[in-house]
């Protein structure tokens, strides 16, 4: 009879005992597999945040500290606006390579003429860092273009109504993973247009070149510390003040090591609940099976017959648990991704394909150890033991 076909009529036979294997291998990749790829999704939300391939440092108005916080790690709209011009003073300061605005207008909820609850994002082209990162390159907007963020439902060529001015959105922003998904950017020319109007007087003054935020690039080997120090000198008398982007996030990292190790603290209890479970039942069949393992040696199948059956069994059954326990993890986080970021209010973003299929590796080869730990008890007891003897052994 061939391997295979033995193999299954086995599977079929036992059927509890199949089911049993199969949902401990789904267990144990579930939770790997999800642990994984949720704290990864957290890590590549926030990553651009630190190490300096964000900004440096970011200079807002002291008293909108936490608005700030919530509208970049969160995507919380707000309206920000810098009382003082604090451009030129920190524009030539020794050890920044770039220093770019932005303005953060937030739409009103009963606005006639604004669509409801999106965050605008006046930026400017030719200074901007950190906007481009996320469109691929710097994007010439002309008049009323704008780009918008990837939660916004938006496509590029749509029309949307801002402040009474229908731009037409030119480009569509990677995921960020951060508050600039559920934003729309606009450039400062058409942000200067809207603020210096009669018509929202109220709200911005009849003013140009609003500010809400300078974030600012310093040099390859300037000190931050140094810079800093500079710049609060320059900005002194001001509500202005100067926060480097890791003590910014440094909450923002805290809470999110702290959720990343809970769940690996939950996924390990199952996983390591999950494993004895497999070695007892590994155990449990081997010993059921130990007469017809010696019946099969005693008429001459060769050992490695034998134990190709069984390793047969086990890799049938870790395959179709593995492989369901990847896919119900790909079902609740890749369609549910956005309700998932809505809920977390933190930086989300899904890791690449490439970074998911190193991560399915990883974990199959996890699996795939625990597979051969579990199975070696089963070989070596064949192995070491003359089939005489596994015939006269009682189940």
């Amino acid at each position: 009879m061939k391997t295979g076909k033995y193999v299954l009529q086995v599977i079929s036979r036992s059927g509890f005992r199949s089911a049993v294997i199969f949902l401990l291998f789904f267990v144990i990749t579930a939770c790997l597999f999800g642990t994984g790829m949720f704290t990864e999704n957290l890590k590549n939300g926030s990553q651009k945040l630190y190490g300096r391939s964000y900004a440096d440092m970011m200079i807002v108005p002291e008293s909108y500290l936490d608005s700030t916080r919530d509208m970049l790690f969160k995507g919380k709209a707000c309206s920000i606006m810098f009382k003082d011009d604090v451009m030129s003073r920190v524009n030539d300061i020794e050890g920044t390579e770039t220093v770019t605005p932005q303005l953060y207008m937030e739409t009103l909820a009963l606005s006639c003429c604004a669509e409801e609850g999106i965050q605008i994002v006046a930026f400017d082209p030719e200074t901007d860092f950190a906007v481009s990162q996320w469109s691929g390159g710097s994007h010439e907007l002309n008049g009323y273009e704008a780009l918008a963020g990837s939660g916004g439902n938006f496509a590029k060529g749509d029309t949307i109504t801002l402040f009474g001015r229908d731009f037409t959105i030119a480009g569509i922003l990677e995921e960020t993973g951060m508050g600039y998904d559920n934003s729309i950017f606009i450039p400062y020319s058409a942000a200067n247009e809207i603020t210096s109007s009669a018509e929202y007087k109220f709200m911005f003054g009849e003013k140009t070149d609003i500010v809400s935020m300078l974030l600012v690039k310093l040099e390859k080997d300037a000190d931050i510390s140094a810079v800093s120090k500079r710049m609060n000198e320059a900005l002194e008398g001001t509500e202005a003040k100067v926060y480097p982007v890791d003590e910014l996030s440094a909450d923002l990292k805290s809470h999110i090591d702290l959720m990343s190790h809970l769940v690996g603290i939950v996924s390990a209890c199952a996983v390591i609940i999950a494993v004895v479970s497999l070695f007892a039942m590994v155990t449990l069949t081997f010993r059921q099976r130990r007469r017809i393992a010696g019946s099969m040696l005693a008429a001459g199948c060769p050992r490695s017959r034998v134990l190709k059956y069984f390793a047969f069994e086990y890799l049938i059954l870790f395959a179709a648990g593995a492989a369901a326990g990847m896919v119900l993890i790909c079902i609740i986080l890749l369609p549910l991704h956005e309700q998932v970021k809505a809920a977390l209010d933190m930086p989300y973003k899904l890791i690449s394909p490439a970074g998911a299929i190193s991560l399915a590796a990883r974990t199959l080869g996890i699996d795939l150890v625990m597979l051969a730990a579990a199975v070696s008890v089963t070989f070596a007891g064949i192995l070491r033991t003359e089939p005489a003897l596994l015939m006269e052994e009682q189940t």
